[in-house]
């Protein structure tokens, strides 16, 4: 039973995993908005993860047996990820599947306080600038973006593309021509359309839009100063297409007019107050890209697809681990 080993391994990507939280704080921050996951539970995720993924070690597999039988550990690690990502989308899910459904011109004052799900186009509401419902880089129309900028860096002898910033941009928007006001915030997004390109700051052809948030972004390269190359990853809920809202109904002081101001907690994997903007750290409406019953697919899909074939990977990986590596469970003896 190699202990000594088990342990050096485990800890080694521990170690590497804070090292890489420290140098790309936008990407760990990226994967936790995706997961919904706080920093204690990422952490217990992972350490899991990777306790599972090297028993073979501590079971008598040599790390030069060969490198298929860490490939296919590997396979049963990264099922904990898809596992994870079902386990965090399983309260939105029977949140979805349990709430009434209700045309957004249907929504009453009656409901005050009741949680509902209701869907319909985006609509822009009296006052709101133009911009504001289109994605900050590439102008897409957009009620809610999940940005990361990434540039080139060298790693070794290898270029690799790093995160130097993220953030959420989200805004208030109206459905059933106003009746309904969604408010902004950084919402549990589900199903959101993704958008990747690059970025030549020493290219003339620079888009006004994007040198102007370059600009207004010290923390980001400007187009005045470097002719780096970044790459730019938006993942964006669509304003010129159907979005289903769940959450829970307010009254507003307009007659007629409610508005959706957040939902239920989650009780399972869920950490979305930690993304909160509310300053009392409530959790926010979710949101998730389609017509009601789209939606309702989609949260089936992620529950019962993603689930299971993220179990079959941590178990099949790690048979097939053993069996590669020639590792006993007998060693354990």
């Amino acid at each position: 039973m190699n202990v000594v080993g088990y342990g050096a391994f485990v800890g080694l990507c521990l170690v590497v995993a804070a090292v890489t939280k420290w140098l790309d704080p936008a990407g760990v921050a990226h994967l936790s908005r995706q997961t919904g996951l706080s920093r204690k539970k990422g952490w217990a995720v992972l350490l899991v993860a990777l306790l599972w993924t090297f028993f073979p070690v501590l079971a008598g597999a040599d790390i030069d047996d060969g490198k298929l039988w860490v490939a296919t550990a590997a396979v049963g690690g990264a099922g904990f990820f898809l596992t994870t990502i079902a386990a965090g989308s399983l309260d939105e899910y029977r949140l979805l599947e349990r709430v009434p459904y209700v045309e957004p011109r249907d929504v009453s004052s009656s409901e005050s306080e009741s949680v509902v799900a209701t869907s319909g186009v985006p609509e822009t509401l009296p006052g709101s600038e133009a911009d504001e419902f289109e994605t900050p880089f590439s102008g897409r129309p957009a009620v809610h973006t999940n940005w990361v900028v990434q540039r080139r860096d060298r790693l070794g002898f290898r270029e690799v593309w790093r995160n130097v910033a993220g953030g959420v941009r989200s805004v208030e928007f109206g459905l059933g021509s106003g009746a309904v006001r969604v408010t902004p915030g950084r919402h549990r997004v589900f199903s959101s359309t993704e958008r990747t390109f690059t970025v030549d700051l020493g290219d003339t052809d620079v888009s006004e839009r994007v040198a102007t948030f370059l600009r207004e972004h010290p923390e980001l390269p400007s187009p005045d100063e470097s002719d780096e190359e970044l790459k730019i990853v938006e993942r964006f809920v669509p304003a010129d297409d159907d979005v289903t809202v769940v959450g829970t109904v307010e009254q507003t002081r307009e007659p007629g007019v409610v508005r959706i101001d957040g939902g239920p907690i989650d009780e399972l994997l869920g950490t979305h107050t930690d993304h909160s903007v509310s300053s009392a750290a409530d959790a926010e409406a979710v949101l998730i890209r389609g017509d009601v019953d789209h939606a309702k697919y989609t949260m089936h899909k992620r529950v019962y697809w993603l689930g299971p074939a993220g179990v079959a990977m941590i178990l099949g990986g790690q048979l097939l681990s053993f069996w590669f590596s020639g590792a006993s469970l007998s060693a354990l003896l």
